[in-house]
Order: C-alpha cells, then structure tokens, then sequence
C-alpha cells in the first residue's frame, strides 16, 4: 500500500522535473555551444576538433632543436664568408648528429642537377625516377632553390628522408624557394621512411618539413604530403617571415641635435644605411609568396603564414591536415585567397589569427573540418600593459564573398572581435551554427548569404560589444533563423523558411538592435521571440507565414507557465490525498441507507381511522 504510494509520487516528481528540463532547456539552448573550446577538451566536456596525435612532450622538444639549429647555421654562414679562407660556393654544417646543406647567394638558382653534384650521398636517384633527399638543406638569402623536374616531360618526385632515426628539412634563410611544377610536369614533395618505404605517418619522433623565412616562394602545380609536426613553423609547409626593418619619416633632427651628433664618434652615412637596410629586408623580413594550383594533404598544419604580406593563394586544395588547413598567424597583411578548398582538418578549414587584417577570401570551400570552416580572431593582441609593449587596437577589414561552408563540426564562419568584416554571398550549410559574430566583433556585415540547415542558428550576433548589419539573407530550416544576444544587430529584409522553433531570437541587452521587414515561415514556439531581452526596436515583419507546431515539446511548454503550473501542483496534490485516503479505507460494502431506519420500525403501523375512534 506504501510502496504503491511512493511510486506514484516518484512518478509525478520525474514528470514535472523533465518538463521543467525541456522548458528550461529550450531558452538557454545558445549557450551550450559556446562551451566549446579550440583543439582540446572544452569544459563542457566536448573534443573540440579532433586531438592531435602526437606526443606533445617529444614534438616540442624537437621543435627548440630545429630553431636553435637554424640559429646556428645563420650565424656560421654569416661568420664563414669572413672567417673561412677561399670559401666559394655551397658548403656542409654538422648541426648534431646530421649535417646541413647551405647554399649561399648567387645569381643562378639551384636545381635538381645542383643537388646531385653537391650531395651525391645525400641526394640520390631511386629506382622508378624518384629523388631522395638525406640530409637538410638551407638557402641563403640572395640565392634561390628551384626545385622542378630535369625532364620536362616527366615529373618531379621529391621524398624527404623522416623516420626514427631523424628527419631532412627544406628550409630558406632569407633566400627563395621555388616548387616550378606544370600542368604536364607536376612537382611532387613528399616525408619518407626509407625503413617502411612509405610516407612518414607518425610526428611523435618529428617529420620532414619545409619552411620559408623572410625571401619569396613560388609554388605552381605542385603536390605535398605527410609533412611537418607539432608548431607552424615545422607544421609541414610554412612561410614565416621575421620583424620588418624600421623605416623613419623623412623629418631631419634639430639643429641642436646635429652639433650634438657631430662630435666624438662617428657618424655613419644615411645613404648607405638606407641601401643596407632595404637589402636587410629583403633577406629577413617579411615573406612574400606567390602560391597556385598546389595540392596539400596530411600536414601536421596544411600551409602556415605568419608575417607576411602580398600573399596570392589561388587554385588551391588542403585536406586532412593534422590541426588547421591554412593558417594566416600572426601580422599577415594584403593576402588574396581565391578558389581555394580546405577539408577534412582536425580543427578549422581556414583559421585567420589575431593581428591579420585585410584578407579577401573570393570564392573558397571549406567542408567537413573538425571545428569551424572559418575563423577570423580580429581581437587585440593585449588589452593593456604588457611585458612586450604590444599595441590594444583591434584588426579587420577582411571580406568573405562566394564561399561554401559546409559540414563543419561547428561553426560554418566564425567572426571573434575585430572590425570592418564583410560576410557576403557565401552559401552555409549543415552545421552546427551558420555564421557568428561574437566578442566584440564590430561593424560587421552579414548580407546577400544562402544559410540551409543549420542544427542549431543560422545567424548568431553574440557578446556585450557586439554590433552587425543582418540583411538580404536566405536561412531555411534549423532551430533559429537569426539569434541575439546581449549584441546590437540591425536585422532587415531576411527570409527565413522552415524554421522549427523561433525565426528570430533575442535575448538580454539588446540595445542598438531593430528587427523590421523579414518574412518569417515555419512551424514552431514563437516566430519573434522578445520576452527576455531589453532595448530591442521591433517593427513590421511578415510572419503570416508562421505557424506553431503542436510537438510534445511545446505543449509541455505550454502547460508548465508559471500560474498553470501551481494549479497542477495543487491538483497533483489532491490525487495524492484521495488516492492514500482510499487505500486506507475498509473495503466493506455498506448500504448508502444505513444510518436510516424504516418509519414502521418507531411505531405500530398503519393506523385507521376506525382504530382512532375507538381510542376516543
């Protein structure tokens, strides 16, 4: 009888507590993705991306070897045309258990037949045409690596030695790296290891790598693959420039400051200063590139830039990258990316990083990555003093038109702080969220893009500071159509169809934000859901459209308001009540009449009128 009782109690409690789940569920539903972290464990417990492979203790350790090497070989090679008598042409370094090949300026490029005649044992012809390259190689500034097949009717097939045992590296000094392929004669670059006779797949013991530093590569119809660990320096395929030179303003000292520098130690001559410094910049400064019909697969990082400028990517396919697809790090200014595809990375297609600005990307493809096809981090580099005095502006100015993101992990496009971005006529499909704005991104325009499918928003506005144009966007299906959140946003002349739960969502301090002009379709809770935000102008909107989906979740959201609630409660309560009454009553049946008696039982009968007479 108890127990029959707590049962039914339990029961109830279950019932009213996962109501209570899916209404509260269903207003906070914007806040569980932005939990999730970058390459790592997020501290909702989700993987962001796929986490790398490798053994990070090892990698990085490598990683401090391979910069200390490069420091020593620029520091010999600068010291050797001085030191070293009769000392012409290409020469070899021991750098620890290996050794380097250095080229130094000249005015022909190295070729292939350079490389045979300078490192016959390290660099040698393979049975079926291929090339196997032993030991590292460094290029001067002033000279220019041109790796292209000899045989123009056949093409290049380079294999970087990379296994257990160590690894070759490709890198420019300041000098010029050439990959010369064509549509005939492709150039192919590739990690090996000789012991299994097959690309190097393992990072854990370091992998074949090439790097430009300062000077220009050139890379044209060329293939590489399984390159790079660990960081984007040796991340498989990376262009990192250094510090640019100064360059002063024309405006002369005081005269006072010119009779105090004219005394005691000597002046040095401007003019020859300034030649010296313009070829300082040339050899160790940013890098340049030019980069064309270049297929990357399988890099720990499929192409890192880090400071640089006027870099052109065109006609290029990244896929299945360790980390990130292409990288723009850190100081990447004037960059066109164009008709360019990256896929299948463990975290992000594209990944533009703080301090980058002016970067058009014009028809690009970014699917199926473990992260967002886009991210663009306009933030500033510090938010106030810092040990290294770095500046507290923002960036932007980058623009996005033409591209397809789809079936990325998270996000479609993400936009993190910065200003002046432009998100136009792109086509966003099948993620998580179509396009954010988020952390104080500003002066953001989102505008003319196809949105279809999202799990959950397509369009996002997000974060105190926050501030986006929303308009002329075409979002069918998905959860929400466009969602802000403590952010302005001016979100006009959208259309939204098959929208399942709300077709435009705002929610807390929304100041500076107005919702006028959108056609909204679909079948779900509210077509303009307002209640719980504040500051938001809400004008004329098309959503005869709408209509509200009758679903289990609606009606439990329907029935479980605040005051339908308590008279459940009360109820509840009552059914209880009745129900432990019954269960505690004899089951006897009794006669409704019971308590009564016959009339005939108080008295003799019936009496006649001719019993009344003779009583009288």
């Amino acid at each position: 009888m108890k127990t029959g009782r707590v049962i039914m109690v339990a029961a109830l409690a279950v019932t009213l507590a996962t109501a209570g789940f899916i209404y509260a569920g269903s207003i906070g539903n914007g806040d569980a993705v932005d939990a999730m972290g970058r390459n790592e464990i997020a501290d909702n417990g989700n993987v962001q991306g796929v986490l790398y492979p490798g053994d990070p203790a090892s990698e990085a350790r490598l990683v401090e070897q391979e910069d200390e090497r490069l420091v020593y070989v620029r520091t010999i090679a600068s010291a050797a045309r001085w030191r070293v008598e009769g000392l012409e042409g290409a020469y070899r370094i021991r750098t620890g258990s290996s050794y380097t090949l250095v080229l130094p300026a000249r005015s022909a490029a190295y070729t292939v037949t350079d490389l045979l005649a300078l490192a016959p044992n390290a660099f040698r012809l393979q049975q079926g045409g291929s090339y196997l390259l032993s030991e590292s190689i460094a290029v001067l500034a002033g000279a220019t690596l041109a790796l292209a097949s000899p045989d123009p009717a056949r093409g290049l097939d380079l294999r970087l030695e990379s296994g257990a045992e160590g690894f070759a590296s490709v890198v420019a000094l300041g000098g010029s790296l050439t990959l010369g392929g064509s549509e005939a004669s492709k150039v192919s670059v590739s990690s090996w290891d000789s012991t299994k006779g097959g690309p190097d797949k393992t990072t854990k013991d370091g992998r074949a790598y090439i790097r430009v530093i300062g000077g220009h590569a050139s890379f044209a119809h060329s293939n590489v693959s399984h390159l790079g660990f660990w960081s984007g320096n040796t991340g498989g395929l990376s262009l990192t420039g250094t510090d640019a030179v100064a360059v002063f303003t024309d405006e002369q000292p005081t005269s006072a400051e010119a009779r105090e520098a004219g005394g005691g130690a000597r002046l040095l001559p401007e003019a020859e200063l300034k030649d010296l410094t313009q070829e300082s910049a040339q050899d160790y400064s940013v890098v340049t590139a030019g980069i064309e019909n270049l297929r990357v697969d399988s890099n720990a990082f499929g192409l890192f830039v880090t400071n640089a400028r006027d870099v052109a990517i065109k006609d290029t396919i990244i896929s299945g990258s360790l980390v990130d697809g292409l990288v723009l790090h850190r100081f990447v200014t004037n960059a066109t990316i164009t008709g360019t595809s990256s896929s299948g990375n463990a975290v992000d297609g594209f990944s533009i990083g703080r301090s980058t600005e002016k970067i058009s990307f014009e028809n690009i493809q970014a699917r199926d990555n473990g992260r967002n096809g886009l991210s663009m981090d306009g933030q500033p580099l510090a938010d106030g003093p810092n040990a290294v005095g770095t500046a507290v502006n923002g960036y932007g100015g980058n623009q996005v038109s033409g591209g397809s993101f789809e079936r990325n992990a998270r996000y479609g496009i993400e936009v993190v702080g910065g200003s002046g971005l432009t998100l136009r006529n792109n086509r966003v499909a099948l993620n998580e969220v179509g396009i954010v704005a988020a952390d104080g991104a500003t002066n953001v325009t989102i505008a003319d893009n196809t949105l279809l499918d999202q799990i959950r928003q397509g369009v996002a506005i997000r974060d105190v500071g926050s501030a986006a144009v929303v308009t002329g966007n075409s979002i069918t299906g998905g959860d929400t159509g466009i969602y802000v959140r403590d952010a302005g946003a001016v979100v006009k002349e959208n259309t939204m169809n098959h929208i399942s739960n709300h077709g435009i969502t705002l929610l807390g301090a929304v100041n500076e934000t107005s919702v006028e002009g959108n056609f909204v379709a679909g079948n779900g809770s509210t077509a303009i859901w307002a209640e719980a935000s504040t500051g938001a102008l809400v004008g004329d909107n098309d959503t005869l459209a709408w209509a509200p989906a009758f679903t289990a979740e609606r009606v439990v959201k329907s029935v479980f308001q605040p005051l339908t609630f308590i008279w459940f409660l009360l109820g509840a309560l009552l059914l209880v009540t009745a129900v432990a009454r019954g269960r505690n009553a004899e089951r006897v049946l009794r006669s409704p009449y019971a308590d009564h008696v016959p009339l005939t039982s108080l008295s003799k009968g019936v009496v006649t009128y001719n019993d009344v007479r003779q009583l009288q």
